[in-house]
């Protein structure tokens, strides 16, 4: 694994003298191109092609249990990993960066319907 191409990393931006969060790993998400749909006219509370959905399969395979009321989840697609991958990086100070880690959490929410 390669720190620049594959890890979350943090890179110095010596332009501007900060760090900033670089998540090259974030490519790989599953994206079926923008699509626009007309507005609904009335709210859904369920939708069968929706991802966080209670029931409904995920991008990354899993189905989501039938909740009623909130469920957490590590997300599928994080912008930072567990694990940093790569070595930090300093080439003369033009481009530096240090691995970075941490876990990214996805929260939803079910509104009960009567």
């Amino acid at each position: 694994m390669t720190l620049l191409n594959d890890a979350s990393h943090r890179r110095f931006n010596p332009l501007t003298r900060e760090w900033v969060l670089v998540s090259p790993h974030r490519t790989q998400r599953p994206w079926l191109g923008q699509t626009e749909r007309a507005a609904r006219p009335t709210e859904q509370h369920y939708d069968p092609d929706c991802y966080l959905c209670p029931g409904n399969r995920r991008a990354n395979g899993e189905v989501n249990p039938p909740y009623p009321q909130t469920l957490v989840f590590p997300n599928d697609f994080p912008a930072l990993q567990r694990e940093a991958g790569g070595e930090a990086i300093n080439e003369s100070g033009l481009i530096v960066a240090e691995p970075e880690r941490g876990i990214a959490k996805v929260v939803c929410f079910c509104r009960a319907t009567t």
